[in-house]
């Protein structure tokens, strides 16, 4: 039987959310483009692959597995469905440190925007919630 308990909503709304993110990425990269403000450098060929590569599939099954997960916790077990989620919330927590750490060590390159902060909150938000079914076995 599923879990319906708040923090298995909670991370199964945000893997919900990462994988359309990463669908979208994957179907429309000039999207994902985008979202990460990036452009392919025109002296290498190639560089849409890489939107649709890092920024559409890997997100997008990273999520679908912790939904998959979730929804086969009655096979799976409450172990997997923590272990899915809280390596998703990895994900996001590396983004957080990444983003954190050049907003604070290189402002030269203009990296103290509001838009990396706004990142920031977002990508503190997806970690937490993705990795509440593991916060929440650790309160008891």
């Amino acid at each position: 039987m599923i879990d319906f308990s708040a923090p298995w909503i909670i991370a199964g709304l945000a893997a919900l959310l990462g994988t359309a993110m990463g669908l979208g990425a994957l179907i429309m990269p000039r999207w994902g483009q985008s979202v990460v403000r990036l452009m392919p450098d025109p002296r290498w060929q190639g560089g849409w692959a890489e939107f649709r590569a890092s920024y559409g599939g890997a997100l997008c099954l990273l999520h679908a597995a912790v939904l998959l997960t979730l929804i086969m916790s009655f096979q799976a077990g409450a172990g997997a469905v923590m272990g899915a989620s809280f390596a998703a919330s990895l994900y996001w927590l590396g983004m957080v440190i990444g983003r954190a750490l050049s907003m604070l060590t290189d402002a030269e390159h203009e990296t103290r925007t509001s838009y990396n902060a706004m990142a920031l909150g977002f990508e503190l938000v997806m970690a937490g919630a993705l990795g509440a079914p593991f916060l929440s076995h650790l309160g008891g």
